[in-house]
């Protein structure tokens, strides 16, 4: 697992020992990034279910403004802010928080200052939570601010492309992992 590019482009990240967290691929994260486009810089990216911090880092690197990674695991958040350390991060750039995903989505409310704001989730495959992040996430208007959100899930979890109202949605596939888009109509 390492940085793909930015200002810590090719430093190697601690993985995670077990099965407790299954990393994003280089190549899917590179696609994911590559998607996302410069929308990245200066965004306030909320990273959910973040396991070793790979997603922000990567945001971070590619220079987002600061990265809230949520994690219900304390050994993935102790992992994550080893790696933020290792990448030499400041601390004013990040923040980790101890919660569910889904109860701290449910809860959160995007910056009041017009800051732009990305989603970026890669939870458990074939569990809820992809499908409860996406639909919290286009339930109604787009809030404030939303660039675009990318959920991260195993292949066989279908989610419908839309083009209607105000979310265009797309699913992606990268060998067994689907990529599922989410932008403002």
């Amino acid at each position: 697992m390492r940085v793909v590019s930015g200002q810590w482009r090719g430093r190697k990240l601690c993985s995670p020992k077990g099965d407790l967290v299954r990393p994003t691929t280089d190549k899917v994260k590179e696609a994911m990034f590559s998607i996302l486009g410069p929308s990245v810089h200066g965004c306030l990216v909320l990273d959910l279910c973040c396991g070793a911090g790979g997603l922000a880092i990567e945001a971070l690197s590619r220079g987002a403004g600061k990265a809230i990674l949520v994690d219900i695991h304390r050994k993935s958040l102790d992992l994550a802010r080893r790696n933020l350390e290792w990448c030499g991060a400041k601390t004013d750039r990040y923040e980790l928080v101890k919660s569910d995903a889904e109860v701290y989505f449910a809860a959160w409310q995007p910056p009041r200052d017009e800051t732009s704001w990305m989603l970026l989730c890669d939870p458990p495959y074939h569990s809820s939570v992809a499908a409860g992040i996406l639909q919290r996430l286009t339930h109604g208007e787009p809030a404030a601010g939303f660039a675009a959100g990318i959920i991260e899930h195993g292949v066989g979890e279908v989610f419908d492309d839309t083009e209607d109202g105000p979310w265009k949605i797309r699913t992606r596939r990268y060998g067994e992992t689907g990529l599922t888009v989410v932008r403002c109509g």
